[in-house]
């Protein structure tokens, strides 16, 4: 019966490998060197700047938009003082033409006026539905009579033709009667009022 070899011990010269620990194999990849970091990711915009960029662009373009409204309300407003202002110039051309051309003819029917209501003050009821009737139409074209007011003399409507002995203090200056009937047409004195005046004797 043969006898099995003994065992290999640990420094046994005949199994070096046993003795000191076997390196790892050669790692077949190419040395890249360190890892680099993974680059730092920047920070994202700060969503409150960019609320406040959008309020103050939103700002900016109301004020543009406000100038813009106020120039043209200026315009706007120039231009329509211009046209009031070429509108009266016409009208007032208009009245005067009229009045040249119209004021004349007036006239001479106020002078029928006064003959027909001095037959009326005699008691002729024709004659006074006539004078009516030509007031009318002297109304119609702006000629309106000049209101009776008992009160002090007004030189700018009325004209003194006589006087009347005056009753008491407070009478002195102030209108006794109206002889003839003053007209106007619009504020224009066409025809005074003719009155006598109290007076102080």
């Amino acid at each position: 019966m043969t006898t099995p070899p003994p065992l290999p011990q640990p420094g046994d010269p005949a199994v070096p490998h046993l003795a000191e620990p076997i390196a790892p194999p050669p790692d077949p990849r190419p040395d890249l060197g360190p890892v680099p970091a993974p680059p730092a990711t920047a920070p994202g915009p700060d969503p409150f700047a960019v609320v406040a960029d959008a309020v103050d662009g939103m700002r900016d373009e109301l004020a543009a938009l406000g100038d813009q409204f106020r120039r043209r309300l200026l315009n706007d407003r120039e231009a329509r003082r211009s046209l009031d202002g070429l509108l009266t110039e016409l009208d007032q051309a208009r009245r005067a033409a009229e009045g040249r051309i119209v004021q004349p003819l007036l006239y001479d029917l106020v002078l029928v006026v006064d003959r027909v209501e001095r037959q009326a003050a005699q008691g002729d009821a024709f004659a006074g539905s006539v004078a009516a009737e030509l007031l009318g139409v002297l109304e119609k074209y702006g000629m309106t009579r000049i209101p009776v007011t008992a009160g002090p003399f007004d030189p700018g409507l009325q004209e003194a033709v006589g006087t009347i002995t005056a009753l008491s203090p407070e009478q002195n200056g102030r209108v006794a009667e109206v002889v003839r009937p003053g007209y106007r047409m619009d504020e224009r004195v066409v025809r005074p009022q003719q009155v006598r005046v109290h007076t102080e004797r």
